[in-house]
């Protein structure tokens, strides 16, 4: 079987290529990853703002078999579309099967791309997992790579400041793009108004290092809203960590549900995806 993922991002960073990596990884030897359209039976879309979408036109008319992943309605403000919700309808056309994030996802970005069926991120266990942990029982920790109001760091400080205030024992780990103004003022100490003890990690470059510091952490503060079912808690969850201050905007709290019956891995993930292409091309 032959896939290819159409990509003209110059960035590689977010849910999206998180998920990418663990894709790729997982399927690593059961599919041939191909570089052109022409090549492949299947076009797999991991992002409908990282396409050229005449291509996908022209392969589809070619007779293509095309799946289209949807984990969001995509901002226009952040990807400087005039209407990424118009291209998700175009593409939920044309595709021979839609696979939503979330139950969350389906419902909210569903009214363009239409019906489809629900594959559940996984969590690439060989590096997020218990092993090793070495937390004290009193670590928060927040992490931020795509900054945007949606993910509410500001709220998340308010947070942590009211369970500081009952127990002052506690402190906080902030790692990722923090927002310029904090980094810029490290007197205000995050514009917490009580002496709590903040740690800045920095940029964490690795899924390893990603995974380091989760494992110092107790509970991840997550107020972010509007997102399908984002890595960073599975991630979270799978080294030992408890989500906090979550909204039920979102699939969050489907990933929570989820998550009583155990973790999803990358290769169950990749397994799910796996059938539904031999399905359409009618492969055994």
């Amino acid at each position: 079987m032959k896939v290819y993922i159409p990509n003209i991002s110059k960035t590689q960073i977010g849910g999206g290529f998180t998920f990418l990596r663990n894709f790729k990884k997982a399927l690593d030897g059961k599919i041939n990853f191909v570089s052109t359209w022409q090549e492949c039976d299947i076009i797999f879309i991991f992002g409908i703002t990282t396409i050229d979408k005449s291509e996908i036109h022209e392969a589809v008319k070619a007779g293509k078999k095309l799946v289209l992943r949807v984990d969001n309605i995509p901002r226009k403000s952040r990807n400087r579309r005039q209407s990424p919700a118009e291209r998700l309808k175009e593409f939920g056309e044309l595709a021979d099967v839609v696979v939503y994030q979330s139950e969350w996802c389906k419902d909210w970005a569903g009214y363009f791309a239409g019906d489809g069926i629900i594959i559940n991120n996984g969590v690439d266990t060989s590096i997020f997992n218990k092993e090793g942990r070495n937390s004290d029982g009193n670590t928060f920790l927040y992490i931020d790579y795509n900054p945007n109001p949606f993910k509410r760091f500001d709220e998340a400080i308010y947070k942590f400041e009211r369970y500081w205030r009952k127990d002052n024992d506690i402190h906080l780990i902030i790692a990722g793009n923090a927002p310029k103004e904090y980094l810029a003022n490290p007197e205000y100490n995050w514009d917490l108004n009580v002496p709590a003890k903040v740690e800045y990690a920095g940029i964490l470059e690795t899924p390893e290092a990603v995974a380091e510091v989760m494992k110092k952490a107790d509970y991840l503060l997550y107020p972010s809203f509007a997102e399908a079912y984002p890595n960073i808690v599975l991630e979270a969850l799978s080294c030992g960590v408890i989500p906090k201050c979550i909204s039920a905007d979102g699939g969050v709290l489907e990933i929570i549900s989820n998550s009583v019956d155990g973790i999803k891995t990358i290769e169950e993930m990749g397994q799910e995806y796996l059938n539904v292409f031999k399905e359409i091309i009618n492969e055994n």
